[in-house]
């Protein structure tokens, strides 16, 4: 019962943090501004963009069969492909529910046994992790200046003047709110202790467990380089997504590579935050202060996380229909 009950308590935390971060985000962009400079723009590169984006669908499609394939099964492309779809629409409304979801629509069409198919897509989320990891890294070696900048400016700074400052001044207001986080907190914390104390280790182990099953299971695949290469397109689509977007206006297109590479991992951090509608309102703050460290106005970087965002929302809305409709068909056809 805890169990369920601290899974609740969890969506609906998330859910209200990210209506909260919207509402904060959304109240200071002025949406006139915003449909004037988008009758100005050149949306040509939206198409380039769903072009990108389409492409790295086909290439994780191609990837999970390979894994489905390394555990002596097999799926049909398009099948496999809509499950994919439908997968990221769920998520987007209830995140990790996508997982699920695409197992259970490849097991209705080829009959592969649930487990073994949610094994395979363990593994290819740590191989994202690992991936996500190791592009932190590279952004953290190329951008150095610029990321640590951005942690003094949107971690550190707040922390200190917004809270640490303003309790030493004597703000009761904020001091409230701070003792109340902390007492909600803590019983939360001894409310769900005994739930917490015993998922803890067996959520690390298992972590770690599946990092090594994942690198073992790919080690045992026959074409490890397809599978490499699979994986740094995929990355290397994601940056295009990003990057195409810059030069839908003049002022944007000023942006760097390096602007696009901290763009894409911290944006990548933001939309991982497991926070209903792609880490709605997350990802919106965390991309306009890294356009704000690259030289643009706070109001350009509004402006572009918001379109950025936007377009991703409406393509995993689409594709998701397009799978929906795939998997109807494809299921009526063997009804029939």
């Amino acid at each position: 019962m805890k169990s369920k009950a601290f899974q609740v308590i969890q969506y609906f935390l998330l859910l209200a943090i990210g209506i909260y971060l919207c509402v904060l985000f959304f109240n200071t962009l002025d949406f006139d501004e915003l449909k004037t400079k988008i009758a100005t723009g050149n949306f040509s590169w939206f198409y380039v963009v769903m072009f990108v984006s389409i492409m790295v669908y086909v290439i994780r499609t191609l990837r999970w069969q390979m894994l489905i394939r390394s555990i002596g099964h097999e799926t049909k492309f398009l099948n496999a492909f809509s499950a994919l779809s439908i997968s990221y629409f769920v998520s987007f409304v209830v995140p990790r529910l996508g997982e699920v979801t695409r197992c259970l629509s490849v097991k209705k069409q080829h009959d592969i046994p649930f487990m073994q198919l949610l094994g395979t897509v363990i593994i290819e989320r740590i191989i994202d992790i690992i991936s996500l990891i190791i592009l932190l890294c590279l952004t953290l070696v190329l951008q150095f200046d610029q990321i640590m900048e951005f942690v003094k400016t949107n971690v550190f700074h707040p922390i200190y003047e917004k809270i640490i400052l303003k309790i030493v001044a004597g703000n009761m207001t904020v001091l409230i709110i701070a003792c109340s986080v902390m007492v909600v907190s803590i019983a939360l914390f001894f409310y769900f202790r005994k739930y917490i104390r015993e998922r803890s280790p067996k959520l690390i182990l298992k972590f770690l467990e599946g990092l090594k099953e994942g690198i073992t299971s790919v080690g045992k695949l026959k074409q490890k380089k397809l599978f490499i290469l699979y994986t740094i397109l995929i990355w290397v689509c994601y940056y295009l997504m990003t990057y195409f977007w810059f030069f839908v206006f003049e002022e944007t297109s000023a942006l760097t590579w390096g602007a696009c590479l901290a763009i894409l991992a911290i944006g990548t951090i933001g939309r991982s935050v497991p926070i209903q509608g792609g880490g709605m309102g997350a990802y919106h703050f965390l991309v306009t202060g890294v356009v704000v460290l690259y030289g643009l106005s706070e109001t350009w970087g509004k402006d572009l996380s918001t379109l950025i965002h936007a377009g991703q929302t409406f393509f995993t809305f689409a594709m998701g229909l397009v799978g929906l409709l795939i998997f109807f068909v494809s299921y009526w056809r063997r009804k029939l």
